[in-house]
């Protein structure tokens, strides 16, 4: 909530309340205002996540067909459920975490450049997979792909932790300077 959003007599009336101590009426009052803003905010995700949400209920609807032929009632109570609605929902936000932390993990993770570029090149790949869903659908395939980078990249080359690797670094300097007869 921007104060120069108010009109002149609300800004004026919340001046009165702040200075007059009144803080209960100042506060109730900024508080009305943010759940107004939260409940716009929450608006505009719903209607952001809608295209998804219902792709997910169309592919129950098509995948899992019923004894007699048909969609299936169970899928179709599962599907219209609020708590089906509300975990679709949830997923591009929590892809779009994924694709953040992602891209943090590139660009301050202690791994090698060969490792950072085959991540970018994964997040840009899944972010192009994603982008049919929009900004939040390119967020989910960009943190998707870094997933599956990671994932190819444990399977396939050494399993060791951070701390691991820190110390095979250190016993492989130990040794260097042993061979020079430093240490």
């Amino acid at each position: 909530m921007d104060i120069s959003s108010l009109s002149p007599q609300q800004q004026q009336l919340l001046l009165q309340q702040l200075s007059s101590g009144d803080l209960g009426g100042a506060t109730g009052q900024m508080g009305l205002e943010l759940a107004g803003l939260l409940g716009e905010k929450t608006r505009a995700y719903q209607s952001a996540t809608e295209p998804f949400v219902r792709g997910a209920q169309d592919l129950l609807y098509k995948h899992v067909p019923s004894k007699m032929g048909g969609i299936s009632p169970a899928a179709m109570r599962m599907a219209g459920s609020g708590a089906f609605r509300g975990a679709m929902r949830a997923l591009p936000a929590l892809g779009a975490v994924g694709g953040v932390l992602g891209a943090a993990d590139i660009l301050a993770g202690p791994d090698s450049g060969w490792n950072k570029g085959m991540d970018t090149v994964a997040m840009g790949i899944g972010g192009a997979l994603g982008a049919a869903g929009g900004p939040l659908g390119i967020a989910a395939g960009a943190g998707a792909g870094k997933m599956l980078s990671d994932a190819t990249q444990w399977l396939l080359g050494d399993k060791m932790t951070t701390q691991e690797k820190d110390q095979r670094i250190m016993r492989e300097a130990l040794l260097a300077l042993q061979n020079r007869g430093i240490a």
